[in-house]
């Protein structure tokens, strides 16, 4: 139990390096993305459960959301690719969760 009430003060109050701040905003709008697609995703279920289709605007913008994730994915990608220093990643990941 000690150990994780420590947690929260090892990562939320660390500030991080700019490099590996650059890739924690990247990793907040990919989270952002994926929350977004989710949860649109969610409403077409309820429609297939009632036995409904989506329609053509809704398949629209589920590509239009699946593209946007798609491009915060490989901009995360990049950001975590510059973080080269050790204790920065693992500064970053521990925040990460």
């Amino acid at each position: 139990m000690r150990h994780s009430q420590q947690m929260p003060d090892a990562t939320d109050h660390e500030e991080l390096p700019p490099i590996a701040q650059a890739a924690w905003e990247a990793y907040l709008r990919m989270s952002a993305t994926k929350n977004t697609y989710f949860e649109f995703m969610q409403s077409l279920e309820q429609k297939y459960d009632k036995g409904e289709t989506p329609g053509e605007e809704e398949n629209q913008e589920l590509a239009v959301m699946l593209q946007a994730h798609s491009e915060t994915v490989a901009e995360f990608n990049e950001a975590m690719h510059e973080v080269t220093d050790a204790d920065d990643r693992m500064l970053l990941l521990k925040k990460m969760g």
